[in-house]
């Protein structure tokens, strides 16, 4: 059978050799860096987790809380965008409406005293804009004349209430004075039924 541990012998023992001394130590220290290793270490990292999942929650309360207290200014924001959508609608040619912009571009050539024997469509093109796709429909046609009926052809493109855009190459005037190049009036199609939902 063990001895029985006597704490005066131990003492006495200690103060001759310091290896004796040390044992006690390391064992209490032993059981302290276990104790926390496994009990205190998980909970830590338990904890730092529950913190940063509150501090989500926190941030998108105030969020919410930030959306409910402008909600007025968002109404309007809302309102105003759809305004803005409604007057860009407006302002773009429904798919439906292709051969309407071919007859256009040659009424617009005709006002400008512009001669046009052919109009040729050129493929559509898709383009994103933010969230809606829309094509873009470009019709070339054979410009022949001078500066005066292409600046008044442009200057009713320009005022024109449906969107158009330009393409035209470098202005070079022949031997005469007159220019003989390719114009490409651009018109923006978008899908009868955005344009039937607005």
């Amino acid at each position: 059978m063990a001895e029985e541990f006597s704490i005066s012998e131990w003492l006495k023992k200690a103060k001759g050799d310091p290896k004796v001394a040390a044992q006690p130590l390391i064992i209490v220290a032993a059981l302290f860096f276990g104790g926390y290793k496994g009990l205190y270490a998980p909970k830590a990292v338990e904890l730092l987790k529950e913190d940063k999942k509150v501090k989500s929650v926190e941030a998108n309360i105030k969020k919410v809380q930030s959306a409910v207290d402008n909600i007025e200014d968002i109404k309007l924001d809302i309102e105003d965008k759809k305004s803005k959508l409604n007057q860009a609608i407006k302002r773009c040619y429904r798919k439906s409406e292709m051969t309407s912009f071919l007859r256009r571009v040659r009424e617009l050539a005709t006002q400008a005293g512009i001669p046009i024997k052919s109009v040729n469509p050129q493929p559509l093109t898709q383009e994103a804009l933010g969230a809606i796709t829309v094509e873009k429909f470009p019709v070339t046609f054979s410009f022949s004349g001078d500066l005066v009926q292409l600046g008044t052809f442009l200057r009713l493109i320009e005022k024109e209430e449906k969107i158009t855009f330009v393409k035209m190459p470098n202005l070079k005037p022949n031997a005469s004075g007159t220019f003989d190049l390719d114009i490409t009036p651009i018109a923006v199609l978008i899908a009868d039924e955005m344009a039937v939902q607005q």
